[in-house]
């Protein structure tokens, strides 16, 4: 990000927080256009053009917002599609998903529809115009049927490790969106072999459309769910892809965890509360961090961070992490005073042995201040007010260099605006602002 620079003859803007720099990536509008199969909708009843249906395409191209609408194909009625600017820098990623509204009723398409399983349809911004392929909404390439589909998992490093203790009452269960995410069904164990639990549930759908799922231990009514050990989604849920006839799914281990860890792989985790405590969200002499994921059943108490001794606003902790083998990915989020959790999807990272240390993460994923903006008052003399977002502790410097040194200005901690009056001269023909911390 840059610092906000004033010259006589004209004013730069940009960006400056005192804890983190940025880039500028040149963004263009492309158009994409978009087409989406109707025609098994139509057949269930799920759509109907005629009683005032529509067919739209939300995304992240704005933002989620309203999307747009889609007309149908002049050759193909079936077909809906249209064609919409994308603005981003090329190669940039676009997700979205298509939407019937129901004259007032929006019926979006599930998670895992996008590639691999993943939550959202997805491409990315194209150099010139794009023309996405066909593809039926929800992937239901034929109308539905019943489907036996059997799940299996391997239980005997859980066993091991006392996470699973099937003489104690403890039972795993398979949950998914083939019942809506709700009771799931309950395994029983391979004849064959004692740590393999298997169940078979019938599933309703199309050929090809994917359905997400977690293996759960059930400890006496404590539920222990997997982390991230899929594709599906924002939550690494598993994926599978209904077929024509009775499947058995490959045989998994919980979790992915393939072999008895041990004492574990020592993970260190770090964070920046530097923005936090700016903004007085956080108090580093009594507040509490803490990070929490599936090696600790997600629990606000568990693992708690310190303080570094070289910066007291970076908590870190290390922790030995027996959930997962090397090579699986870890869910994680930092949590503060018991109970404010970032917000956003889980954090995740690949668990390397034979130790790890991560980087150092802004909490919430803010890494800076906000933006200054400055808007000039009057041109002779030459007025401008530098405006930004206020904090307890966050204060206003300029400087003519962006090397420094930098000046306080006086009376801006914790006010949103300052008013100036500029002079330049020859050897000093700059002015730049930024926004600092505690």
């Amino acid at each position: 990000m840059k610092t906000p620079r004033l010259t006589r003859a004209a004013t730069r803007l940009g960006l400056w927080t005192g804890l983190i720099l940025g880039s500028t990536l040149a963004a263009s509008a492309v158009p994409v256009t978009f087409q989406v199969n109707m025609e098994i909708q139509t057949t269930l009843g799920n759509f109907n053009a005629g009683a005032g249906h529509t067919v739209e395409v939300h995304g992240s191209f704005d933002a989620w917002g309203p999307g747009f609408v889609l007309s149908p194909n002049s050759s193909n009625p079936n077909v809906y599609e249209g064609t919409r600017d994308i603005v981003g820098a090329v190669g940039s990623g676009v997700q979205y998903k298509f939407v019937i509204n129901q004259s007032g009723t929006p019926v979006w398409e599930s998670d895992g529809v996008g590639p691999g399983g993943a939550q959202n349809r997805a491409f990315n911004v194209p150099a010139a115009a794009q023309v996405l392929p066909v593809v039926y909404f929800n992937n239901q390439v034929t109308p539905p049927a019943v489907v036996a589909v059997t799940f299996r998992v391997n239980l005997s490093v859980q066993e091991a490790l006392g996470n699973f203790n099937p003489g104690g009452g403890h039972t795993v269960q398979a949950h998914g969106s083939f019942d809506n995410w709700g009771p799931g069904i309950t395994l029983a164990v391979d004849p064959s072999n004692a740590s393999i639990y298997e169940g078979t549930v019938n599933i309703t759908g199309s050929a090809g459309a994917p359905f997400e799922h977690k293996f759960v231990i059930n400890q006496s009514g404590t539920l222990v769910w997997e982390g991230n050990v899929g594709p599906g989604g924002a939550n690494g849920n598993r994926v599978l892809t209904l077929g024509t006839s009775p499947q058995v799914l490959p045989l998994v281990y919980f979790n992915n965890l393939t072999n008895n860890p041990g004492a574990g792989i020592p993970v260190t985790f770090r964070v920046n509360l530097g923005v936090q405590v700016a903004r007085g969200l956080f108090d580093p002499a009594s507040g509490t961090v803490v990070v929490a994921g599936p090696f600790n059943t997600w629990s606000t108490t568990a693992s708690p961070l310190s303080n570094s001794v070289d910066n007291p606003y970076i908590f870190t902790g290390t922790l030995r992490i027996t959930t997962t083998s090397p090579g699986g990915s870890v869910a994680h989020k930092f949590v503060l005073n018991g109970g404010t959790w970032e917000g956003g999807d889980d954090r995740t990272f690949i668990l390397e042995s034979p130790s790890q240390i991560l980087p150092v993460e802004p909490f919430n994923r803010v890494p800076d201040l906000g933006p200054v903006s400055v808007s000039v008052v009057a041109p002779d003399p030459f007025q401008v007010t530098v405006s930004w977002t206020a904090a307890p502790r966050v204060r206003l410097q300029k400087s003519t260099n962006l090397n420094g040194p930098w000046d306080e200005v006086d009376g801006s901690l914790g006010v949103s605006s300052a008013f100036f009056e500029l002079t330049f001269e020859d050897e000093r023909p700059s002015t730049y602002f930024r926004l600092i911390g505690p």
